[in-house]
C-alpha cells in the first residue's frame, strides 16, 4: 500500500519544459506528465529540419535519456553532437569539443583552467568570451548551440579580461 501511494503523486506530477533549437531565437515552452520523454521528444523532432536532431539537457555532454524526478527541464535540440570550440588568447588558440547544450561558463572554466590557458585566479575572475570583433561578452548561462548552426559545428570565441562591469 505504501508503495502505491508514493508512486501515485509522480505519475500525475507535470515537468516544465523548455527546448531551444540551435541557433534559432524562439523558445519553446509546454508542461508534460512525469516521466513522459516520448513527449519531449515530439515536441523537439516536430519542428522542420530537425526531425533526426539530437536532444541535449542543459550543461550535459550526453543526449538525453530520461527525465528523472525534475518538475522542470531546459533542453538544446541541435543537429551537431559536438561543438569544435576554439578559443584565442593572447596569440594562441585552444581547441575542444562540447555538447551543443554545454553553457558558456563551462567553456570558459576550461578556457582558464590548467586544460586551457592555465590563468592564475586574479585573472580568471576577470575572464569572459566574445564573438570575434564583437564589443560585449557573451552570456555566461547561454549554452554553446545557440550561436552554431548545422552543419559547421564549430565556433571561435576570443577570451578577454577586459572589464565590462562599467558600460
Amino acid at each position: 500500500m505504501t508503495g502505491s501511494n508514493e508512486s501515485a503523486p509522480d505519475d500525475s506530477r507535470k515537468v516544465r519544459v523548455e527546448l531551444e533549437f540551435e541557433d534559432l531565437q524562439e523558445h519553446s515552452h509546454f508542461e508534460v506528465e512525469a516521466g513522459d520523454l516520448d513527449a519531449i521528444m515530439r515536441a523537439a523532432h516536430g519542428k522542420p529540419n530537425f526531425e533526426e536532431a539530437r536532444v541535449f539537457e542543459r550543461d550535459k555532454e550526453e543526449t538525453l535519456i530520461g527525465i528523472g524526478n525534475r518538475r522542470a527541464i531546459s533542453i538544446m535540440v541541435h543537429r551537431c553532437r559536438h561543438v569544435t570550440v576554439q578559443v584565442n588568447y593572447d596569440g594562441d588558440t585552444k581547441s575542444r569539443e562540447f555538447s551543443p547544450a554545454i553553457t558558456l561558463l563551462r567553456v570558459l572554466q576550461w578556457a582558464v583552467s590548467k586544460h586551457g590557458f592555465n590563468l592564475d585566479d586574479n585573472a580568471a575572475a576577470k575572464a569572459n568570451l566574445m564573438l570575434p570583433s564583437a564589443d560585449q561578452p557573451l552570456p555566461k548561462d547561454a549554452m554553446l548551440g545557440t550561436y552554431v548552426k548545422h552543419p559547421g559545428c564549430s565556433l571561435t570565441l576570443d577570451l578577454t579580461l577586459k572589464d565590462f562591469t562599467n558600460g
